[in-house]
């Protein structure tokens, strides 16, 4: 496995079992709420790197919010 050596941070798609509503953003920052029609929330957010992706997931750990999966894409330019 290679590091990467953009300075361009990479999208996450993170879905989650709860419902999540817009007050959450004030505790997870700069992320994009999806409700689905089945109860579940896709959150939009972008990381530098890994350790900020590991922050944030620790952060849902901590408000008891369950992931379900964790999907990166490439911001396109």
């Amino acid at each position: 496995m290679q590091p990467s050596s953009s300075n361009q941070s990479d999208s996450y798609q993170i879905r989650v079992k709860e419902t999540l509503d817009h007050n959450f953003t004030e505790w997870l920052g700069e992320v994009t709420l999806i409700p689905q029609a089945n109860g579940e929330t896709l959150l939009i957010c972008s990381f530098a790197d890994q350790p900020a992706l590991r922050g944030f997931l620790d952060q849902l750990w901590n408000l008891n919010i369950t992931v379900i999966t964790v999907e990166r894409f490439e911001n396109g330019n």
